[in-house]
């Protein structure tokens, strides 16, 4: 099956299909969030301890016959820009919502899973430090790294770009269907 993403609805500045043996998964990867340096470790539904472990992203990953890597590009001040790095994830995110939700209306019997940039946003605050279930978990998604996924090795045997130039960030998202 191919999936037509009308690139000019989502405005993704690049996507590529690929074959899904190329993604090259890592401990060390999936480690880097334990060091909680966004400050959702533990304190989000879709980010570690909360999701499944690595062995098990990567065996329910694989599973899938079809990927397909996207990006989006955003401009930023400076390299310290925080406010235009977080508009742009928030933007980044609402944008594979609408694309899994698209998805989901066009194959309704195919499975379809997204893997994003960052820890979840969906919620204001997450319920998860409240022991409650999440309230969007047909939106909800988590992100590569959390599934232990190299980023840089995987969008570079894509051949999408991982750095757009100075003064920009690029999100990168991942459709397996």
């Amino acid at each position: 099956m191919a999936v037509e993403l009308h690139p000019e609805k989502y405005d993704f500045r690049e996507y590529k299909e690929f074959h899904v043996n190329s993604i090259r998964f890592d401990q060390a990867v999936r480690n880097i969030c334990t060091q909680n340096a966004c400050g959702q470790y533990g304190k989000n539904h879709m980010c570690p301890p909360a999701i499944k472990d690595i062995r098990e992203w990567e065996k329910e990953i694989l599973s899938y016959k079809n990927a397909m890597i996207v990006t989006k590009v955003y401009q930023t001040k400076n390299k310290f820009d925080m406010k235009s790095m977080f508009e742009g994830i928030a933007d980044f995110q609402k944008t594979l919502i609408r694309l899994k939700e698209d998805l989901a209306d066009e194959f309704p019997d195919k499975r379809v899973l997204l893997l994003g940039a960052g820890s979840c946003f969906i919620c204001k605050k997450c319920t998860y430090a409240d022991g409650e279930p999440c309230r969007f978990p047909e939106k909800a998604f988590p992100s590569i790294e959390a599934c232990g996924v190299d980023v840089m090795s995987l969008s570079k045997s894509a051949g999408v770009r991982y750095n757009n130039g100075e003064n920009t960030v690029t999100y990168i998202g991942v459709v397996l269907y």
